[in-house]
């Protein structure tokens, strides 16, 4: 994966993101003008393609979704969305809460999950991106979000994975936890 040509194509999708849908460039006016204009950047990417179905992304501790690589679908209970080539998709919530998570791409605005906003720690506004490189590798990133991401699932190649992005004051990490496994000894 190209680096440079990833935050280009971020920085387009943003660009054109505020331009097309309304409720994007509400929500990212807002959270850049609580957090500041650096606030939304891509940090590391985690590779979610070549994994076994689904895997699971968890978005501020509690709203998850699934993203099944054998159809490239990433879905909630109230709607799914294919993940296409060279695309950005930006998921997060609308400035006024309505409890729904949102997906935006550069051709449409689709709710996918339900989230429960009596929980201290909800979706943030602009929370996170899933792209595509050139070779159709399907990648999650989290964008700063002030509520973390959690992924899990099991990559064919390496086996199982869990990789939190937790904020902290100054910044944004990653965590990727090494799979434990427990067994009862004979006696």
């Amino acid at each position: 994966m190209d680096a440079t040509k990833v935050q280009s194509q971020f920085s387009t999708a943003i660009a054109e993101f505020r331009k097309r849908h309304d409720e994007f460039d509400k929500a990212y006016r807002s959270y850049t003008g609580q957090y500041g204009d650096r606030s939304v950047r891509l940090y590391e990417s985690y590779k979610i393609s070549g994994t076994i179905d689904p895997v699971i992304i968890i978005l501020g501790r509690t709203t998850p979704l699934f993203y099944r690589d054998s159809r490239r679908l990433v879905s909630g209970t109230i709607g799914s969305l294919t993940i296409e080539r060279e695309n950005f998709y930006l998921l997060g919530r609308r400035d006024r809460p309505d409890s729904k998570l949102v997906c935006w791409s550069s051709t449409e605005e689709i709710e996918l999950e339900h989230y429960d906003s009596r929980v201290s720690i909800i979706p943030s506004r602009i929370h996170a991106a899933i792209f595509t490189d050139e070779e159709y590798e399907v990648y999650f990133t989290d964008l700063g979000s002030t509520s973390g991401s959690i992924l899990s699932g099991e990559s064919l190649k390496s086996g199982a994975f869990i990789a939190l992005y937790g904020t902290s004051i100054i910044d944004v990490h990653k965590i990727t936890i090494d799979a434990k496994y427990a067994r009862n000894k004979k006696s």
